[in-house]
């Protein structure tokens, strides 16, 4: 009987494994692949800025844009008057203020300059460090009261150049952080998101992004007072 040629018997064993095991791998990365693909898919898009149409549609004297406006912006507004009185009552009538000037000078807006969220920042920063000034000056000027109150009632001659040069440099400061840092506090206070729906919308532990938020926030304010 002729003998059988055992090279045409598939192979077995080790020799068999090893491009068994590189094809499975293969596969393991494509599939890796894909599920990167579907998922960055299903991720939300960037939302849309609303501010931009509605400060445009104030200008032109709608009053329903302006009452938007402030219902999206008033929270974050707010935060900032607040953490610089630590007063709530100094804090509203700052607010107050801050939306009576973007009532009446929403058509000074420059959209090259700064985002909507950032002119508003700066016009609500501003007005309460004049208040704070107000305060020092009265602290350090009691025995000319009277001097003083009437110097108040002096307009400031250009408050438009003053915020939009602040507004200019929040946001040249927010270059400066990391792009964490930075893309966190825009989400924060530009879009009004939560610590928790950053971290979901980033993919990031809650406790990373609340460090980028607090670091970010000391660091601005730090390039800001420079």
């Amino acid at each position: 009987m002729p003998a059988r040629n055992v090279e045409s018997f598939p192979l077995v064993g080790p020799r068999c494994r090893a491009p068994w095991s590189g094809l499975k791998s293969r596969r393991n990365t494509i599939w890796s692949q894909q599920r990167a693909l579907d998922s960055a898919r299903q991720s939300p898009p960037p939302p849309s800025d609303p501010l931009p149409e509605l400060l445009a549609a104030t200008a032109r004297g709608d009053r329903r844009a302006f009452a938007e406006l402030y219902q999206l912006t008033k929270s974050r507004l707010y935060a900032i008057t607040l953490a610089l009185l630590r007063q709530q009552d100094a804090a509203e009538d700052v607010l107050q203020e801050t939306y009576l000037a973007v009532w009446r000078t929403a058509g000074q807006y420059q959209p090259g300059r700064a985002p909507v969220m950032v002119w508003l920042m700066a016009i609500a920063r501003h007005r309460a460090i004049e208040l704070l000034r107000q305060r020092r000056r009265r602290a350090a000027e009691t025995h000319a009261e009277s001097l003083a109150e009437d110097a108040l009632q002096i307009p400031d001659p250009s408050p438009a150049p003053a915020v939009d040069h602040l507004a200019h440099a929040i946001q040249e400061c927010l270059r400066r952080l990391s792009d964490d840092q930075s893309a966190a506090i825009k989400l924060a206070f530009f879009h009004g998101h939560s610590h928790e729906e950053l971290a979901a919308r980033l993919q990031t532990p809650l406790g990373t992004v609340k460090s980028w938020v607090r670091r970010g926030l000391l660091q601005l304010k730090g390039c800001l007072d420079s």
